[in-house]
């Protein structure tokens, strides 16, 4: 149900943000304000259930101000408050990003790498990714001390690994199937 009710929010915002010019923009702040509102502490005063209509709008208006939210972004969560699903906002984020994705033909790529990677090795994956997706790509890096070397590339789901560690579980299995 979470996925489903996500989904319908960010189409409907979507438009929104592709008439006001401001697709990425709108994406952007949607995270800051999922990660803002689902600090622990916020969290636990925004759904407390005791806490009145009046008294939640007051607390989302001063995060919306505070953050320097824009008026369309800062309307779509008014909206959410109203309709209590506020909780939701990452679940709208995650598919928001999503449609905006597939409407500039674009794909996440994942690379996952023991130690930073030089400005050359990361256009060299900008370009390998680009061909594997066959579009526009926005890469993450995350350092993964535990890979000994090499990388891991997630480009739309699918998982290249040229990791140390797997090859030398590769290596390990190999030889214990011919060791017997």
């Amino acid at each position: 149900m979470t996925g489903s009710l996500g989904r319908r929010y960010a189409r409907a915002l979507l438009p929104l943000a592709r008439e006001a010019g401001s697709l990425e923009e709108a994406g952007a702040e949607l995270h800051v304000l999922a990660r803002v509102f689902a600090e622990p502490r916020l969290a636990a005063i925004i759904e407390n259930p005791t806490l009145g209509a009046a008294a939640r709008r007051d607390l989302t208006e001063g995060v919306l101000t505070a953050a320097k939210t824009s008026r369309l972004v800062a309307n779509f969560v008014r909206l959410l408050v109203r309709n209590d699903r506020l909780t939701h906002l990452p679940d709208i984020a995650r598919a928001y990003d999503a449609l905006l994705d597939r409407e500039l033909g674009r794909v996440r790529v994942g690379v996952r790498s023991a130690a930073p990677l030089s400005d050359a090795v990361q256009e060299q994956l900008i370009a390998l990714a680009r061909r594997l997706a066959g579009k526009n790509v926005l890469i993450s890096n995350e350092i993964d001390t535990e890979l000994l070397g090499g990388v891991v590339l997630d480009v739309g789901g699918t998982v290249y690994d040229g990791s140390v560690r797997t090859r030398l579980a590769r290596m390990s299995r190999t030889m214990a199937e011919d060791s017997r």
